[in-house]
């Protein structure tokens, strides 16, 4: 009988001691692993960052919010014409009128178009020239779109023309931070109107 405590005596003493080992191993890892990192980071080097994981908690702007749908710059001849194409698609299950609106020297054609459930349609912007300005382009549909276009002069080409795609999508999902949002007034008692749907 005491022959096998002793045999299981020394079985425990020696599984204590390889694990006492291990960590002991573990701990001179990890420690030569923190000095190389400070050694390589007096050097001038930085480690590399881990990939962290998005929790996917950023509360994004609220749905009726306007949207941005893009920048563009075009470069014209001093007393040329930039062209902007907007290809807007109504991504939705009914027909939707939707109204483009630019600068009061800008050309809209056309200003309106009707389109059909998952239809797509184009409207053409004009400007002529004037050196760096920047314009608010609005398209009025299920949400508020905007575009930021500036027009700036070069030395060489002519006319300018470019295509931007607007997506007007409803937006069926109920999102779980639609609850924290609430009406704030613009300084001076404005408050910002929901987009028209």
């Amino acid at each position: 009988m005491s022959a096998k405590r002793s045999t299981s005596q020394q079985l425990l003493a020696d599984g204590t001691q390889l694990m006492v080992d291990m960590l002991d191993r573990g701990m001179r890892l990890s420690v030569d692993a923190m000095d190389a990192a400070r050694e390589r980071t007096r050097g001038g080097f930085e480690l590399p960052s881990l990939p962290t994981a998005s929790c996917g908690c950023d509360i994004p702007p609220p749905c009726w919010y306007p949207k941005a749908a893009g920048e563009v710059t075009s470069h014209v001849c001093q007393g040329g014409t930039a062209t902007l194409r907007i290809r807007i698609t109504n991504c939705g299950p009914t027909a939707r009128t939707v109204q483009v609106e630019g600068g009061k020297e800008m050309k809209v054609d056309p200003p309106t178009l009707q389109l059909g459930p998952m239809e797509r349609g184009v409207v053409t912007v004009s400007q002529e020239v004037a050196d760096g300005q920047e314009h608010l382009i609005w398209v009025r549909g299920c949400d508020d779109h905007f575009i930021r276009w500036t027009i700036e002069t070069s030395k060489r080409g002519s006319d300018s023309c470019h295509e931007i795609d607007v997506e007007d999508c409803p937006d069926y999902l109920h999102h779980w931070y639609d609850h924290f949002y609430c009406a704030h007034p613009c300084p001076g008692g404005r408050r910002l109107q929901p987009s028209r749907g």
